[in-house]
């Protein structure tokens, strides 16, 4: 299993909590993530061997490219920039490795732009890159992707950019237009859209400025160059400064060593050092290794097989947590009982107010919904899933009421819609139970199983034809609607089968592989049942509802505020039974 990077290195949470999209470096590879909290490099050393001097070292000197910036006036003198002009089509493959383990992939390209209309000869270039990364958060982990495009003049002058980041559940888009000595820059997020415009000195460059310097020009044994470069927060301007310190024997992927000149490059926001990067360039100025210091992740120049074969997530949009215990792997349960562990609010909450009485506060926290019940202990909050609705005394039911938004259209569950109609219609008159089970097997046969990606109306869903795990929960909730059963949809964490736990039982110190989900919860005959959206299985005791949003609420919004709570919980599977027990 591919080992994951340290959320407490990569500050993933902050970053998903705090901005609309995450930070990459300046044109490196997308794995280098600024934060000036990780500058240290102590440790580092056994990343670059000792090894003894190539040739002569030869005298320092200074190559300046700046704009009229406050920020390159701290670390560089003025001076004109010499012209460089396009390097020519070419592309790169790089995974990314954090010990031993690789934890992503990047491939980078640029293109010259034709004129398809004249062919006159390319006055643009077109620079992409598309990166996937596997990032820990807690119990939970998920691959980051990445998709950033630049449009430039030959000569490297920045036009247009575009930058779509996905993380979890959590999409976030910018772009930007250079007009004349201005950068307009709009993001787009879950605060909404927000315009930004930013000074654009002469010479500044772009996102790609390290590829684009090392391949036009290269940069000899004893050269210092800066560069004034839009950063990677996309909403100022910093500077880069290259140092090449001469040839170096340097390990490979492979194993094997190739002599590279090694170029040190420090990034500089309002004069103050914020990165440290390590490259290693061939005589053409490719960067075929990097090492970020301070997250001790080194990145290797590869092909594409080999990155495919080393970085293998066919379903990249999923969101993985582990759980403490483990389920038999050859039956399903009947019953399992969980222990739900919040650190922050554990905390806030007095010992004393654990009781033994079922407690509306841990229904707050953890939804009593369908066949999961739930009560509040000194050590967590105790839920108890059963196929057979079971509650123990002192334990809390689902008592929630139908109210009229559970049969109402909303944007997303677009029950009024002519096609979702039609679908709906697809099935004859039954009794409402199995007409809430056959409306769901229709889903399950009719609709193509992809990966999840950001969520859409029912009726896209229908006329895709496909869709994912929570895609399908949300058409079955529509299609319910459509027939006036009420329902609603419930995010929560549901076994893998994929989980890595024996057949047959639990062994001592297992793990339990469970993923972020959404399933659906209908009323039939006055009670709430949950409708798996894959299986069609009612009442699965293998999950855990953590969220059950109102019949009228904005879905993509409480999945990404689940997401966010998995960084803080921790859950521990007590017991299970099975239906031979």
């Amino acid at each position: 299993m591919v080992r994951v990077l340290n959320a407490q290195l990569l500050m993933a949470v902050d970053r998903v909590r705090q901005r609309p999209f995450p930070q990459w470096s300046v044109g490196a590879l997308g794995a280098m993530i600024l934060s000036s909290g990780l500058l240290a490099t102590s440790g580092c050393k056994d990343l670059i061997p000792p090894r003894p001097p190539i040739g002569q070292p030869a005298a320092e000197t200074e190559q300046i490219e700046r704009g009229e910036t406050a920020e390159s006036e701290t670390v560089a003198e003025t001076d004109p920039s010499p012209q460089e002009s396009f390097e020519g089509d070419w592309g790169a493959w790089y995974v990314h490795r954090f010990g031993s383990q690789v934890v992503g992939v990047t491939e980078i390209k640029a293109d010259a732009v034709i004129d398809g209309i004249d062919f006159a000869a390319a006055t643009e270039a077109r620079y992409s890159r598309r990166e996937r990364m596997i990032f820990r958060t807690g119990n939970a982990s998920f691959v980051r992707r990445i998709t950033l495009t630049s449009v430039e003049s030959v000569d490297g002058a920045l036009r247009s950019f575009s930058s779509d980041v996905h993380a979890g559940p959590i999409s976030s888009s910018a772009r930007g237009t250079r007009n004349q000595q201005k950068l307009t820059v709009t993001t787009t997020g879950e605060g909404g859209q927000k315009s930004n415009q930013l000074d654009w000195p002469a010479k500044t460059r772009g996102l790609f400025a390290l590829e684009q310097t090392l391949r036009r020009r290269g940069i000899e044994t004893g050269q210092t160059r800066r560069l004034s470069v839009l950063m990677p927060s996309l909403q100022s301007i910093g500077v880069i400064e290259l140092r090449c310190t001469g040839a170096a024997s340097v390990p490979m992927l492979s194993g094997s060593y190739r002599t590279l000149r090694e170029v040190d490059v420090a990034t500089f926001q309002d004069g103050q050092q914020v990165d440290s990067l390590v490259v290693w360039i061939d005589d053409q100025g490719v960067i075929e290794k990097s090492l970020h210091l301070g997250l001790r992740l080194e990145s290797f120049r590869t092909d594409r097989v080999t990155a495919g074969d080393l970085f293998d997530q066919p379903d990249d949009g999923k969101v993985a947590f582990s759980v403490a215990g483990s389920l038999r792997r050859d039956a399903d349960p009947t019953e399992v009982a969980y222990v739900v562990v919040d650190a922050s609010r554990s905390q806030d909450r007095p010992e004393s107010e654990a009781g033994s009485k079922a407690d509306p506060a841990a229904a707050e926290f953890i939804p009593a919904v369908a066949g999961q019940s739930v009560r509040e202990r000194g050590d967590g909050v105790h839920v108890l899933v059963s196929t057979q609705r079971k509650a123990p005394a002192g334990f809390q039911q689902d008592r929630s009421v139908v109210l009229p938004i559970d049969t109402a259209a909303t944007e997303i569950i677009d029950t009024g819609h002519a096609s979702v109609i039609r679908m709906a219609g697809a099935i004859g008159e039954l009794p409402v139970g199995d007409l809430a089970q056959e409306l769901a097997r229709l889903v399950q046969n009719d609709l193509a199983l992809i990966p999840q990606g950001d969520l859409r109306p029912a009726s896209a869903i229908v006329r895709s034809g496909q869709g994912g795990a929570i895609d399908h929960a949300i058409l079955i909730t529509a299609l319910l609607r459509a027939r006036q059963i009420p329902a609603r949809v419930v995010f929560g964490l549901s076994r893998s089968r994929t989980d890595g736990t024996s057949a047959g039982g639990p062994s001592a110190g297992d793990r339990l592989r469970m993923n972020l989900d959404a399933w659906v919860v209908a009323s039939i005959d006055g009670e709430w049942i949950s409708i798996d959206p894959i299986s069609s299985r009612i009442n699965r005791a293998d999950q855990i509802g953590l969220s059950r949003p109102a019949g009228d609420a904005d879905l993509s919004r409480e999945l990404a505020k689940v997401f966010r709570r998995l960084a803080e919980i921790e859950i521990e599977i007590r017991g299970a039974s099975y239906g031979a027990d």
